[in-house]
């Protein structure tokens, strides 16, 4: 990845999930803080693509920017709550650059994209369902895999907001100014 920082973060909660993961196995799915420790790996699992998704895009999009623009990024993308589901992400992207959106929906397509989908899909609604008064029923191993699948979504947007055009292909469309 390009984005260095961000990969870091994203390594540093896949060891941490794996810790939970090891922890839950010693104590036993039975044991009385089980459920609390897997709802914090879901919420860690989530918290992490969310924050990588927003640092991604707006380290990007904000390198080498006035101040105006960089208080903007901080104000509207990384301090703002964006459930981290590939829709949010695509109109994200397209809200900076149409480019940026078609090349990433080529990229994931390459992928399995009905399974990055749900990664990112289960992590935040299981993430919602507990933040609104339930208990999510996601297991650490369900966690782990989930948090893969969003990692991968996310090297795939890194690479996006990276990319060189060539020139001849499609130039960013800019919507009228009012």
């Amino acid at each position: 990845m390009n984005n260095r920082e961000v990969q870091e973060s994203l390594e540093a909660c896949s060891e941490e999930l794996d810790g939970i993961r090891q922890l839950l196995v010693g104590i036993g799915d039975e044991a009385r803080p089980s459920p609390f420790i897997r709802r914090y790996a879901v919420i860690r699992a989530s918290g992490a693509i969310e924050v990588g998704f927003k640092k991604i895009i707006a380290d990007r999009v904000g390198a080498g920017c006035e101040i105006q623009v960089t208080t903007f990024l901080k104000r509207k993308i990384v301090d703002s709550s964006i459930n981290p589901k590939l829709g949010a992400i695509q109109n994200t992207l397209s809200d900076f650059d149409s480019r940026w959106r078609v090349k990433f929906d080529e990229l994931i397509g390459l992928g399995d994209k009905p399974g990055l989908n749900t990664a990112l899909t289960v992590l935040v609604n299981a993430r919602n369902e507990f933040a609104h008064g339930g208990s999510p029923d996601i297991n650490i191993l369900e966690t782990i895999e989930h948090f893969k699948g969003g990692f991968e979504v996310l090297k795939v947007l890194d690479q996006v907001v990276h990319h060189v055009y060539e020139e001849g292909e499609d130039e960013p469309v800019m919507d009228a100014l009012i």
